[in-house]
């Protein structure tokens, strides 16, 4: 079945190859609307391959500096990472130590508020 049998008027092809086009394939003929999709296919696999270069990168330079950030010292697989997003050594890991800036308070207490919700009970005892 062609597109003229359909009772639609047919499309000349986007790219201009002068064959007729379908409008479920972008408007492209059939070689076209496949060298589209191959266009496409190399476009998405050089996206994913930078995506995935850059990760390598940043993940690599994440492990050489593994340093405290109050002394500085080298932790190693050792350190101790903090709500704060920072890094620490065994001496400053406790928030106290290092100032932390991260509000443990109001997590706590959204925490809190969420896991008990506020229960009234009706006021009208004698409701139909």
């Amino acid at each position: 079945m062609t597109c003229c049998d359909k009772g639609e008027n047919p499309i000349l092809c986007a790219r201009g190859c002068g064959f007729y086009g379908n409008t479920s394939t972008y408007n492209l003929c059939s070689q076209c609307y496949k060298k589209f999709l191959k266009e496409k296919a190399a476009k998405d696999a050089f996206a994913l391959s930078e995506k995935i270069s850059s990760l390598t990168i940043k993940t690599d330079q994440k492990d050489k500096s593994q340093r405290c950030m109050v002394c500085k010292k080298n932790v190693g697989l050792i350190g101790f990472s903090c709500k704060c997003g920072e890094i620490y050594c065994r001496s400053h890991r406790y928030p106290e130590e290092h100032a932390c800036t991260f509000d443990f308070k109001s997590i706590g207490r959204a925490i809190l508020a969420k896991e008990n919700p506020l229960c009234k009970a009706d006021k009208l005892e004698n409701r139909i």
